[in-house]
C-alpha cells in the first residue's frame, strides 16, 4: 500500500509531511519511556524481518488478479508497544523509499502516516480492547487477527482521504473508498492469520515479550535471535523469489480493468519521479541503470532483499539508541 507520487497533490503531500513529522516526533517522545537496552536488538531484528516479509507478495483469493503482503505494524505493536512499533515501521518505510524507490518521495509523509503511525496505534488499541487475560491463548490470537484487519482498513481509509483531498480521483470518492477498503480488508484478514502464527512462535520462544505470558526460558533468548536471523535470511534470500507478480492491492485498485481512476496533471509528480530515479541506489529493487523492460535476476533480488534487511536493522538500532539516550533514566525493561 505504498503510495506513488501521482496519488497526492503538492499541498496535500506537504500537509502529510507536516503531520508525519509531528507524529514521528511525538512517537519518539513516547518511545523514550519503553525502549530499554534489551529491547533495541529485538526492535532491529524484527524490523529486518518486516522489511524482508514485505517483499513476499501473496496472491489474493479475491479479487483473483491482485496480491498483498504483510505490513507487520500490528505484530510489532503487540510485541513492542505502539510507539516503538511506529519507530520501527517508520524506519522500514524510509529505507524502502530512499534506497529502493518503493513509495514516492512526495508521498513519503503519507506513507509514514498510513503504514507506520495509524496501523501501529489503531491496531494496538483494538488489540488491547479485546486483550486476553494471561493464559487465554485463543483470545490472544483472535484479538491479533481482528486488530490486523481493522488496522489495515483504517490505513486504507486514510489513504483514500488523502487521495480524495488531492483532487486526483476520476471516479466518485465513495467508489474509490469502497474499492480500496474492500481489497485491503481481504489483505488484513490474511495478515491477521500470519500475525497470529508469528505470535504462536513468540509465545513459545519469548513469552516475556507478550504481556502476561511469563519469562523466557534460559537460553531461549539466544535461540530466538539465532532463529530470527535465519528467518530474515531465508525470507529475504529465498521467499522473496516466490513473490507473486500480480499487482498489489493499491496498484490493482487504481488500474483495475483499464479504468482511469487517477488523473494528476501536475508536473510535480513527474519531477519527483525523475529525481527519485536518480537518487535511489536500487530503484524497484533492481540494479542501477537497468532499463524498465530488463528482467531482474533472482540473485539480484535476493541481494537487494538481504541488503535492505540489514540496512533496516541498522537504521532501527541507530534510531532506537538516539531516542533512548534522551531520557535513559526513564527506560524500563521488558
Amino acid at each position: 500500500m505504498h503510495m506513488p507520487n501521482e496519488l497526492l497533490s503538492v499541498p496535500v503531500a506537504a500537509g502529510c509531511f507536516a503531520v508525519a513529522a509531528a507524529g514521528v516526533g511525538l512517537v519518539c517522545k513516547a518511545a523514550e519511556k519503553n525502549i530499554s537496552q534489551e529491547k533495541i536488538p529485538l526492535m532491529g531484528i524484527l524490523g529486518a524481518f518486516i522489511f524482508a516479509a514485505q517483499m513476499v507478495n501473496f496472491p489474493l483469493p479475491f479479487p483473483p488478479g491482485a496480491s498483498g503482503h504483510l505490513t507487520g505494524a500490528v505484530f510489532l505493536a503487540i510485541v513492542l508497544g505502539p510507539a516503538a512499533a511506529a519507530v520501527v515501521m517508520t524506519s522500514v518505510v524510509i529505507v524502502q523509499c530512499l534506497i529502493f524507490q518503493d513509495g514516492g518521495l512526495l508521498a513519503l509523509g503519507g506513507n509514514i502516516i498510513n503504514l507506520a503511525i495509524i496501523p501501529a496505534f489503531v491496531g494496538c488499541a483494538v488489540y488491547r480492547f479485546i486483550a486476553p487475560k494471561p493464559g487465554e491463548k485463543a483470545r490472544l490470537y483472535i484479538a491479533a487477527m481482528i486488530a490486523s484487519a481493522i488496522a489495515m482498513v483504517a490505513a486504507a481509509a486514510m489513504l483514500s482521504i488523502e487521495t480524495g483531498l488531492s483532487g486526483v480521483l476520476a471516479v466518485p470518492f465513495s467508489h474509490f473508498l469502497a474499492a480500496i477498503c474492500g481489497i485491503h480488508l481481504v489483505i488484513g484478514i490474511i495478515e491477521g492469520v500470519i500475525t497470529a502464527a508469528l505470535l504462536v512462535y513468540l509465545r513459545k520462544m519469548r513469552p516475556d515479550v507478550i504481556d502476561g505470558y511469563g519469562q523466557a526460558h534460559p537460553g531461549s533468548k539466544r535461540m530466538f535471535f539465532a532463529t530470527a536471523i535465519a528467518a530474515v535470511l531465508i525470507t529475504a534470500a529465498c521467499l522473496s523469489l516466490l513473490a507473486s507478480d500480480k499487482p498489489d492491492g493499491l496498484e490493482y485498485t487504481i488500474g483495475a480493468d483499464g479504468e482511469t481512476i487517477i488523473e494528476n496533471p501536475s508536473p510535480a509528480a513527474a519531477s519527483a519521479d525523475n529525481l527519485h530515479d536518480k537518487l535511489a541506489p536500487m530503484p524497484d529493487y533492481s540494479r542501477p541503470g537497468m532499463a524498465d523492460n530488463d528482467k531482474v535476476s533472482n540473485g539480484w533480488t535476493s541481494f537487494a532483499a538481504v541488503t535492505g534487511s540489514i540496512i533496516t536493522m541498522l537504521a532501527v538500532w541507530a534510531c532506537s539508541r538516539l531516542i533512548r539516550r534522551k531520557e535513559p533514566s526513564q527506560c524500563t525493561t521488558q
